[in-house]
This record gives C-alpha cells, structure tokens and sequence, in this order.
C-alpha cells in the first residue's frame, strides 16, 4: 500500500547506507518499512562526542538486548540547495561514523551506518524508524531545550523508546519504567 502523503516526503529526501566494519559501497534507496525482525538499537547522529558516547550506551543495552546497532543520520539539506549537494561532503560524514563506530569496538553487535540526505532530520527519521524503536540520542543538557532534547522529545511524542544521554554526565533513560 502507497500513503500518498509519504510518497510526496519521500521525493524530497534521498538515503545512502553503509555497513560497518568493511568499508561498503554507497548505496541509495528509498526507505521502506520493513517487518519485524531482530530488535534495533538506534543511535541518532548529533556531533562526534555526543554520538561517541550515545554509541556506548548502544553497546551496553545491545549487549544486554541480544540487538544490533544502527546509526542513523539525517543529513539536513537547506532548500537554496539542490538535495543531493549538501552544505558538508557526504564522504566525510561517512569517514567520520564509521570511524567512530569502529573505535566504539560494536563489532559483535552488527552495526550499520545509515545516511539520509533530507529536507527535516525530525520527518525523515519519523519515516525510516521502525514502530516503537529504540532510539538514543546524546547532547549536552541544558534547562533550555536544545535541539537534541527537542528532536527525543518528538520522537517519544510518536510511540519511540527514547534514551537521552547525557554527554557530560554518562546516561540518563528517558524510558518509563
């Protein structure tokens, strides 16, 4: 079944994924739901030490889990800007996560890196997340909401276990318990 109302979204964003360790092919897809299967932790990419220590909180609850670990990273194209010429290099991005997953050691737990070229990073991760993923996200903690604090606090807002962690301070699980 096609929802008319994804498949305009959908026009407007583009995906590469990259597998870790071997260094992959660049492949371009569409995303698609897909059925259930092993359970995913989600990594969200914000800036290097946030996603660093996001990825070690992944490995702890993976390992605990028996789940693999994808990275996931909305890649925020501005309008004035042809979608596929984003304002930083797709390769670079795609050097600098898949170097911080190879420093996290995650090998044991499959992990992927999954880029998206896109017009919103909140909409395009709302399309590509399975139903009721879980999801974590770093950023610093503020008593102001930040952009990190807001995009989880969406991301909750449509069904999604999220665990905020705290860079400074190791983690914090904003999940219910």
């Amino acid at each position: 079944m096609h929802n008319p109302h994804r498949v305009s979204a959908m026009n407007n964003q583009s995906t590469t994924i990259f597998t870790q360790p071997a260094r992959p092919a660049a492949i371009r897809e569409i995303p698609e739901e897909s059925g259930p299967g092993r359970l995913e932790v989600n990594v969200i990419f914000t800036d290097p030490k946030s996603t660093m220590a996001a990825l070690k909180t992944a490995g702890s609850l993976a390992r605990d889990l028996g789940a693999c670990i994808k990275v996931r990273a909305a890649i925020a194209v501005p309008y004035t800007l042809p979608i596929d010429k984003p304002q930083v290099s797709i390769d670079f991005i795609e050097n600098l996560l898949c170097d911080l997953v190879s420093r996290a050691n995650l090998d044991s737990f499959e992990p992927s890196v999954h880029l998206y070229e896109c017009r919103d990073q909140i909409e395009t991760l709302l399309q590509v997340l399975k139903p009721n993923s879980l999801v974590i996200i770093s950023g610093r903690k503020h008593w102001w909401p930040t952009a990190e604090r807001r995009m989880a606090k969406t991301l909750r807002s449509k069904g999604h276990r999220v665990v905020f962690v705290d860079r400074q301070r190791n983690a914090e699980s904003d999940l219910p318990c």
